[in-house]
């Protein structure tokens, strides 16, 4: 199963492309605390799943950090990237490039993007508040025809 069918089995599960209420049915605690030079993480410890936020991120920073950090838990759950980035050579941006595709996946569905295909990967990733990449891996995969 690729990562945008996981994130929609998700929202179709949920009835919510809503991070924060996926999260929280599925038992995860959300913390919302002061952090510095991250805008947040996941942890998983004593059969716990815990995603903390920055306090400082606005609403919109806020439900793609949420969204991020459950693309880690559902996708990465055995990988521990503090570790790995103190500890080991591995190279960790392949984890966090597929938790942000998961977080895109998950907040904007086909039938929202509808309305924007005919714009440029600029003016989308303008819109929607995200990079130009994510902006062009996430219209890449809209059906243009599903909802006309």
């Amino acid at each position: 199963m690729d990562i945008k069918e996981i994130a929609s089995n998700l929202c179709v599960r949920h009835g919510t492309n809503d991070p924060f209420r996926i999260a929280r049915n599925l038992g995860y605690s959300i913390v919302f605390t002061c952090l510095v030079g991250i805008r947040g993480f996941y942890q998983y410890i004593n059969r716990c799943n815990i995603i903390y936020i920055d306090s400082s991120l606005d609403e919109h920073q806020a439900r793609f950090v949420c969204a991020h950090e459950l693309g880690h838990s559902l996708l990465h759950k055995k990988m521990n990237r503090i570790f790995m980035d103190t500890r080991t050579h591995m190279v960790t941006s392949r984890f966090e490039k597929e938790a942000d595709k998961f977080a895109v996946d998950l907040i904007f569905d086909d039938y929202e993007l509808q309305n924007l295909i005919e714009y440029s990967t600029q003016r989308v990733a303008e819109c929607l508040g995200i990079s130009y990449e994510l902006a062009e891996y996430r219209m890449g995969s809209v059906n243009p025809q599903l909802y006309q």
